[in-house]
């Protein structure tokens, strides 16, 4: 989701990765130019979605400078998932964030800081501006697109290595939810996960029922909103609340948003809207990590970090609830609130001295 406004942060806990094998010890690799290719990817899994949205999507994929050099080589392989209202193009080559994937992974590959690798960036944006990388039979199969039709599709076009151990995902606000989401459910596809200031981890501070805006949603009574920019806040978090919903409880029956929302109206008062509330919950990790403990035990690395100054109030509050709840059950992992961070920025910073690091460390070369 996209930042607007808002300042404070209790400082719940902060655990320091450190990245040993990256100070010393690792031998420069020869300079090169790597590439990226852009494909039109059949999306089975979204066949049929009531949002009209294409079964063939855009991916982006970097092959880093040896793939071309060595042609009997095998890669390891990160996909990448981008953040509500975004698409694809923010990995690659989105200027206001700096990010340029080719050049950054070139530049870190020739200074022997991170391990030759085969990027994968999906587009995860849909008629609503996203899917949540979610199940549904409104929005489509978002999840199953991207661990099934788009690991598949890569598998079988480059030279990955074709095991769990070998795949990461990492992915920031509504990729973080996703990429935590599918790590978590698939640990036979991804073996490390990273999620930058994940969304969408509990019902806390603004996704709550304290926040006017469920109100709004359930005012809307168009898809106008997802034609425009949001003039306001506000106006963003109410589209966002019907995506969500769209998501993790659709209506079929409710044309044309087609999404029950988890708070209603109710004398002046936003109350639970039950059962829809708790159908809403179950699917937000804070609430899952007991369920799925054998599979996130299974993960060779998890990190999760979030922006000391995030303007949203529920993933300041959701990332070290769930970083409690990991330790809780004994789940090993990574937690860092990142110093003058908000929910934008330094993401490339953040990208290049953390997250390709860590998947340097953990994925099988």
């Amino acid at each position: 989701m996209k930042g607007c406004t808002g300042r404070s942060l209790q400082l719940f806990a902060l655990i320091v990765f450190v990245w040993v094998s990256f100070s010393s010890g690792q031998t420069p690799q020869p300079a090169g130019i790597g590439t990226i290719e852009e494909l039109q990817v059949p999306a089975p899994s979204l066949a049929g979605n009531l949002l009209g949205d294409p079964a063939i999507q855009r991916v982006y994929v970097y092959l880093p400078p040896g793939y071309k050099r060595d042609t009997t080589r095998r890669y390891p392989t990160l996909y990448s998932l981008h953040g509500y209202d975004g698409n694809a193009e923010l990995w690659t080559k989105h200027p206001d964030r700096g990010m340029n994937l080719p050049a950054s992974m070139d530049q870190l590959i020739a200074k022997g800081t991170a391990a030759e690798m085969i990027i994968v960036a999906p587009n995860g944006r849909n008629a609503f501006l996203g899917g949540f990388y979610s199940n549904s039979p409104v929005t489509g199969n978002w999840e199953d697109y991207i661990y099934r039709d788009v690991v598949k599709f890569i598998d079988e076009r480059y030279r990955t290595i074709a095991k769990p151990a070998s795949r990461g995902i990492v992915g920031h606000s509504m990729g973080g939810y996703g990429a935590f989401m599918l790590a978590m459910k698939h640990p036979d596809v991804f073996g490390a996960v990273y999620a930058l200031s994940p969304c969408c981890l509990g019902l806390e501070g603004d996704l709550s029922e304290d926040n006017p805006a469920w109100a709004q949603a359930a005012k809307m009574t168009s898809r106008d909103l997802f034609s425009r920019s949001p003039e306001s806040f506000e106006e963003f978090m109410s589209g966002a609340m019907i995506a969500i919903s769209a998501a993790f409880t659709p209506n079929k029956t409710r044309s044309p948003l087609y999404a029950d929302l988890p708070f209603i109206d109710k004398n002046g008062s936003l109350v639970k809207n039950e059962p829809v509330y708790f159908q809403f919950r179950a699917k937000m990790p804070l609430y899952l990590i007991e369920q799925h403990r054998d599979n996130l035990m299974k993960l060779r690395g998890i990190f999760i970090d979030v922006g000391q100054f995030d303007e949203f109030t529920h993933i300041k509050r959701t990332t070290p609830m769930l970083s409690a709840e990991l330790s809780k059950f004994g789940i090993p992992h990574s937690f860092e609130i990142f110093a003058g961070g908000d929910h934008q920025n330094k993401v490339k910073e953040r990208f290049t001295t953390k997250v390709v690091p860590f998947f340097t460390t953990f994925l099988e070369k």
